[in-house]
């Protein structure tokens, strides 16, 4: 049986072998790509868990030819746990992971990018080669082949990953595999994946109605570059409209699109991103409080003090003067 791990980007390129033992492996990131770990769990012959708990840098691009492909049809499946993903595999077919949604994969494609809108990212997978996993689960759980080829089928058909809200019965089995593997209880774990897997096979069907609207490529660039621009121009009047226009992309697109990625509105994005970098400019520089209003896009200091007290609770005096005391 060839080892799933070896056609890994992640954990040949990215992360490094820490600690193994006979149920589990441990990889650490690299420094040069971010920290955290990444756990592999056997669960059954073929079937894997992956315990995902690290942050990225930056965006990292597979440009490495052997890691672009899978050398078999694979099925991946990862619950959120905290943060936000956007990965694209080597056709350019997209998926943005975020917290308390699950997204679905089936096929060859290695993943060709990934980045982090939350840097902190958690989350658990279970994958294994598509194949291996149909034999396994009809000669153990005498559950035919075809139901579980028909499910990846399903997955691989769509234009897009698949995307789907998670229930009420799949927040409980994440939540728990997740807990019952960090008190060392492997064989609970074992259970509640196959139980998880199975449950996901039966009821994809019916559970694909939460699946998430997506974007397409064109449109998720221009979200991030606008997500930029308003980092970068924070001293500038923003509006959406300007930026619907400056950008070529409808107003309800850009608003639907970056709450999708961001979740939070464009215009709480606007004043959230403004307060803290005053915050920012308050704690880091010995700029006045007008200068700073004016820099965050506040008309002056009484316009500024009030975003900020709404928002942290105190003033920006009281802010600096708590900062310098401490």
């Amino acid at each position: 049986m060839v080892d799933i791990k070896k056609d890994s980007f992640y954990l040949n390129e990215m992360a490094e072998l820490v600690k193994s033992t006979e149920d589990f492996c441990v990889y650490g990131i690299l420094p040069e790509y971010g920290a955290g770990t990444v756990t592999i769990f056997k669960v059954i012959p073929g079937l894997n868990l992956g315990i995902n708990d690290f942050t990225l840098n930056n965006e990292v691009i597979n440009y490495i030819e052997k890691y672009k492909f899978f050398s078999k049809p694979v099925l991946k499946i990862d619950y959120c746990l905290k943060g936000k993903m956007l990965v694209c595999d080597q056709k350019g077919k997209m998926c943005l992971t975020q917290k308390g949604a699950a997204a679905y994969y089936a096929g060859i494609e290695n993943i060709g990018k990934v980045e982090h809108f939350d840097k902190h990212y958690e989350s658990i997978t279970i994958f294994g080669y598509v194949n291996e996993i149909a034999r396994v689960i009809e000669e153990i759980f005498w559950i035919k082949k075809s139901s579980f080829l028909n499910f990846c089928t399903l997955l691989n058909k769509e234009t897009q990953f698949t995307t789907i809200k998670n229930d009420a019965i799949v927040i409980r089995l994440v939540n728990g595999i997740r807990e019952e593997f960090n008190n060392g209880e492997s064989e609970n774990a074992r259970l509640k994946t196959i139980e998880l897997l199975l449950y996901e096979i039966r009821n994809f069907d019916k559970n694909k109605r939460r699946k998430d609207v997506y974007f397409s490529k064109s449109i998720v660039n221009k979200i991030i570059s606008i997500e930029t621009y308003i980092r970068d121009n924070l001293d500038r009047k923003i509006t959406i409209d300007k930026l619907s226009n400056d950008f070529d992309i409808p107003l309800d697109t850009l608003k639907r699109c970056f709450k999708q990625m961001f979740s939070i509105s464009i215009y709480a994005y606007i004043k959230r991103a403004r307060i803290e970098k005053g915050k920012e400019l308050l704690e880091n520089s010995d700029k006045n409080i007008t200068e700073i209003a004016l820099i965050c896009g506040y008309i002056n200091h009484h316009s500024f003090s009030k975003a900020f007290k709404e928002h942290y609770k105190i003033t920006p005096r009281e802010m600096r003067k708590s900062h310098y005391t401490v």
